[in-house]
């Protein structure tokens, strides 16, 4: 497993795709981009991710494709990592909402989105960590939420994150293991 941690960058699913295009897709398969900020974080249907930052993990796995791809499958698939992630890392009950929205306590507090692109799927994932509820958009208050993890839950989750990921969403690809 490779990580690339970044300040900021426009969307995390944008930063892997670049990659994926400038290199063999094959050397960055188990590779995670991870950004503390995004200016143009990106969900399904052209919608925007509200991604200022305040702690929260946005990050894009870059998968092999499977041989038959199907976006919902694979978002599916993250839904449940994430899931499992927060499961097994905090307090949280989470729940799946359409096939991209993790939901806690009736508020959207994670988005994932999912992207083929030729040689490479990339899954995007975006949890809002510590983000003050006054700090939304006038639009996502009360529709987004926040989970207020200290530092360390953090990073618990996001490990537990990645290793669910690579664990359930890589045998979706037909990989035994992208753990790498």
């Amino acid at each position: 497993m490779r990580i690339l941690e970044y300040d900021e960058l426009d969307s995390t699913n944008n930063e892997a795709k670049r990659l994926v295009r400038s290199c063999e897709a094959s050397s960055l398969f188990g590779t995670v981009i991870t950004a503390k900020k995004q200016t143009a974080g990106r969900g399904r249907l052209g919608k925007s991710f509200y991604s200022p930052g305040g702690d929260s993990i946005y990050a894009s796995f870059i998968l092999p494709p499977p041989a038959d791809f199907a976006d919902q499958h694979i978002t599916l698939l993250a839904g449940e990592a994430v899931s499992e992630a927060l499961e097994k890392t905090t307090r949280y009950k989470p729940e799946i909402k359409g096939v991209n929205d993790i939901i806690v306590d009736s508020l959207k507090v994670c988005g994932i989105l999912t992207e083929a692109i030729p040689g490479a799927i990339i899954v995007g994932i975006g949890i809002n960590i510590n983000i003050d509820e006054n700090d939304f958009p006038d639009e996502l208050k009360g529709v987004a939420g926040s989970l207020g993890l200290s530092t360390g839950e953090k990073a618990k989750l996001f490990d537990a994150l990645t290793e669910a990921v690579f664990r359930i969403v890589g045998a979706g690809c037909g990989q035994e293991s992208l753990a790498l």
